[in-house]
């Protein structure tokens, strides 16, 4: 299944992968943080940091 993050200060949108867009593996949680520069990320209300 397919997610979409806009970036909060460059406006970008990013596509990625998951298995479920609910509950994020800390596998993608590090591949999404990794590829948009980040340290966190909010996805569908909840909040992963990337660790």
């Amino acid at each position: 299944m397919e997610i979409t993050i806009k970036h909060q200060t460059e406006f970008t949108t990013h596509i990625f992968d998951v298995v479920v867009p609910d509950k994020l593996a800390s596998v993608e949680v590090w591949a999404i943080c990794t590829e948009m520069n980040v340290q966190a990320i909010l996805v569908n209300g909840k909040y992963y940091e990337c660790k």
